[in-house]
Order: structure tokens, then C-alpha cells, then sequence
């Protein structure tokens, strides 16, 4: 099948998708959308195609059978709705929306329309993600007695200036910032009870938005940690996932959760196995992660995820929104 695409938001994402789309022949970009109307006219000029500054105008008036929503993130509720009764598949980045309930409003829309919707989780795509499955589904590890998910990061002080700025359209740090790796976490541990979590203003003073965010969790038969931080100073420290077992441990980590820090295993057996799929795993070693001028270090991966778009329906964001409302609600914190 052919897509037509329709973007919707220019904004510092849109080159990310622009050169996927370019990258794959099933895909073919037809419009775009932004509110900044100066903007959008010389982007359009620039891919000698058609801008609208009202995305439902675009979506009734061009021949488009997919629509990429990169807009604010408050606004991708009502866009996505919007794009599925008017006949458009959907990709929609992070977060989807700040309440998992939305998420299966979404899914029952694109039911009701015969169409389809997808979200964006590319870290997913990894090749240490990958490793890690396999690690666990061989059980290398043996019994998991705890993990603990690090996530030190720069932002300067202007990230929280614009949209970002307002809680009611940006969301908190962990929509922003954290969720592809707790989406990590919660893909290989299911989604644990939140015992406790704390959040804190500890560089970004002036913002309503927290940069710091502590939390315990309850996976039942262990537990786990996780810090998400986004005032590291020069720059971004580290993004990494450590866990522990009965027979060894395993830790990724780097900028973006993208190399191989630490392995060991008690039994010879479970090395050799590791040693196998480290063969596999470096022979795909991951693209280095994108860079936004003053921080660096997100997942390059939107290339691939237009090609596996089936694998990343809109329900698979689910249980990632799910997790960070009880961080929040730990914290007394609800962002709508």
C-alpha cells in the first residue's frame, strides 16, 4: 500500500519523520501543517509541496491517506480522532496523550473507521533492546532479584520555554523526556506498583515543571528503582538499565540506553550463549543517537519504525502512560 502523508507540526521532530518518509518507498509526503504560518510556506516551498496552518483543512481538502502528528503534545488527542474519521491511518509521537483512558479511545475510533493507528516508541528498535529480549527469554539471567533504570540528562534552561513551558500542554518531564525507557522497562517487567516517587526543581527553579523525579517500585516477586533527571551539568551523563539476577547481571547504558556497559553470568553455559548473541549484536551496532544542538542523545530510529509500523499499534503506548500517571499520582501531581 502506498501512503500519502499529511504532516501535522514543523517543529524540531520534523526531520526526523521527513527523512523517513523520504527513506521509504511505501510513503510519499503529499502536505504539511503548522500554525506558524512563515514557517510551513518555507518548508513547503523548499519540498515543492502543499502547507495548510488548519490541519483539518489539509486532511479534507488532500488526497492523504496517513497522517503524522508532531504537534504539542495536548493536541494529539482531538488530531487523532480528527485524521481517523476522515479516513487516515495515524502515527503519533510521544505521549500520545497524558491518560491511558485516551489511548483506547483512540483504538476504538480507528476500529470504527477500518483504520489503523500507531505510535512512536523507537527505542524499541534498538539493538541492545533487542539483546536484552533475548537475554531474558533464554533466562541467562536466572531469577531477577532487582533492576534499576538511570536516565541523566542535560536540558538548558530555555527547554521550558514555549508550549513545554505549560503543564496543560506539555506535560511533565516523564511524557517528555522519560517515557521511551520506562516503555523499556515496563515492556520486559510488566508494569510495576509505585511505591513511592518524588519529584524536584533542582535547575529549572522557575519552571511549573519538575526536572527530577525519584521513584520505588513493586514488581512482586522483586523490586526495582528509577531516576529521571534532566539537570546534568555539562551535558547528558548517562541513560542506562541494570538488572540483577540469580545467575548474573546485565547493564546497557551510554547517552541513550545504546551500548553494552557491564555483563557477567555464574554458569559457563549462560556465557557461551551471551557470547553468541554479542556476535549477532556487533554486527548491528546502533546509529549514534541524534544530537539537538546543546544535549545530544535520543534514539535515531524513526527510519525503522516506518517500516515496522505494525508492530507499534497505539495500544503498545498504553501501559507506558499508565505507569507515568502513578508516578505522578504518588507525587501529587496530574497533568490533563
Amino acid at each position: 500500500m502506498k501512503y500519502k502523508v499529511g504532516i501535522i507540526g514543523c517543529g524540531s521532530i520534523f526531520i526526523r519523520h521527513l527523512n523517513s518518509i523520504k527513506r521509504n518507498k511505501n510513503f510519499e509526503l503529499s502536505a504539511i501543517c503548522d500554525i506558524q504560518e512563515d514557517l510551513v510556506k518555507k518548508i513547503s516551498e523548499d519540498l515543492s509541496v502543499r502547507y495548510y496552518t488548519d490541519y483539518k483543512e489539509m486532511i479534507v481538502n488532500e488526497d492523504i491517506n496517513f497522517v503524522t502528528i508532531l504537534t504539542p503534545n495536548s493536541q494529539h488527542i482531538e488530531q487523532s480522532l480528527f485524521s481517523l474519521k476522515n479516513g487516515c491511518d495515524i502515527l503519533v509521537e510521544k505521549p500520545v496523550s497524558f491518560n491511558h483512558f485516551d489511548i483506547e479511545n483512540i483504538k476504538t475510533e480507528a476500529l470504527k473507521n477500518n483504520r489503523n493507528a500507531y505510535c512512536v516508541l523507537q527505542v524499541r528498535l534498538n539493538p541492545t533492546i533487542k539483546l536484552i529480549q533475548k537475554v531474558l527469554d533464554l533466562k541467562l539471567l536466572g531469577d531477577i532479584r532487582g533492576i534499576s533504570l538511570i536516565q541523566r540528562w542535560q536540558r538548558p534552561i530555555e527547554y521550558f520555554s514555549g508550549w513545554r513551558a505549560e503543564p496543560s500542554i506539555g506535560g511533565g518531564t516523564l511524557y517528555e523526556v522519560g517515557i521511551h525507557y520506562l516503555d523499556i522497562l515496563q515492556k520486559f517487567f510488566g508494569v510495576p506498583n509505585v511505591v513511592s516517587s518524588k519529584v524536584y526543581k533542582t535547575k529549572h527553579k522557575s519552571s511549573k515543571i519538575e526536572d527530577t523525579i525519584y521513584c520505588i517500585f513493586d514488581f512482586g516477586s522483586f523490586g526495582g528503582t528509577c531516576e529521571v533527571n534532566i539537570s546534568s551539568e555539562p551535558h547528558n551523563l548517562e541513560c542506562s538499565l541494570s538488572i540483577l539476577g540469580s545467575n548474573g547481571f546485565l547493564k546497557i547504558g551510554g547517552k541513550a540506553m545504546n551500548i553494552i556497559e557491564s555483563h557477567n553470568f555464574l554458569s559457563h553455559g549462560a556465557t557461551k550463549k551471551f557470547e553468541d548473541i554479542m556476535s549477532d549484536f556487533n554486527q548491528n551496532k546502533p546509529n549514534e543517537p541524534n544530537s539537538y544542538d546543546s544535549y545530544f542523545g535520543s534514539c535515531p530510529n524513526h527510519p525503522e519504525l516506518y517500516t515496522k509500523l505494525i508492530d507499534f499499534d497505539i495500544m503498545e503506548s498504553y501501559n507506558a502512560i499508565k505507569l507515568i500517571n502513578e508516578i505522578y499520582e504518588k507525587s501529587g501531581i496530574k497533568y490533563e
